[in-house]
């Protein structure tokens, strides 16, 4: 993917602050969905969906427009497969390190974040559904787009390498609301993965799949938990 002339990273650094806030307010009717009727749930339901669907499409062309020439998808080779694998088990060993460490030094057994999204899956069948579809399907595009192609592509030159690696990384672990130094370097890290593998790939597809894929597990675990 050959890059044209972008536009003033002031505007991008703008944009991604922007998106972080529109990625906040996307999340309010989520306290909707397990109050009132049938069709008040039903209703808010949607506005759920259609705000992630504009969220999502917004980000998307922003991305988009960072290059003059006709944008495409790359396919995937066999070395970004390998660099995705490799990534996720490196997330992997390094989210249930820290995660130990966490519990020993700050007593806690899981992120804040994480206890978040629990709660609010615990609220009501509906809102379980819809969040986990959100959380597999849209978040990951959502943020992809946000904290690696528009953040580390548009606010910085495509020299850099380490730079915007590390500043994603810890962009990604402040939006996590994180309540303890070592959760929060769980986020970074897996922040830092994620632009790790965009950084050597240059295809933002890769870290989609790949975030979406981390998403589909976690869900998958406290779908199992509540239901258990």
């Amino acid at each position: 993917m050959e890059r044209g002339i972008k536009p003033a990273a002031n505007q991008n650094w703008l944009w991604v602050i922007l998106l972080v806030i529109l990625a906040n307010l996307v999340q309010l009717p989520l306290l909707q969905l397990s109050r009132g009727s049938v069709g008040h749930r039903v209703l808010w339901g949607a506005i759920y969906l259609g705000g992630f669907a504009v969220a999502v499409a917004i980000a998307a062309w922003r991305y988009r427009s960072l290059w003059r020439e006709a944008f495409h998808w790359q396919r995937l080779t066999r070395r970004d497969w390998r660099l995705m694998v490799g990534g996720y088990l490196l997330m992997l060993v390094a989210e249930q390190v820290l995660s130990l460490l966490n519990y020993y030094v700050s007593h806690q057994t899981s992120t804040a974040n994480n206890q978040a999204i629990s709660r609010l899956l615990g609220q009501s069948p509906w809102t379980m559904v819809l969040m986990s579809l959100t959380v597999i399907c849209a978040s990951p595009f959502l943020e992809e787009f946000t904290f690696r192609g528009l953040l580390m592509d548009g606010c910085f030159g495509p020299q850099a390498f380490w730079v915007p690696i590390v500043v994603s990384g810890i962009a990604f672990s402040l939006v996590h609301a994180s309540t303890t130094l070592i959760s929060a370097l769980i986020y970074a890290v897996m922040g830092g993965v994620f632009a790790y593998v965009y950084r050597k790939t240059g295809k933002i597809q890769a870290t989609i799949i790949l975030h979406a894929f981390n998403n589909l597990i976690a869900m998958g675990m406290m779908w199992v938990t509540l239901l258990s």
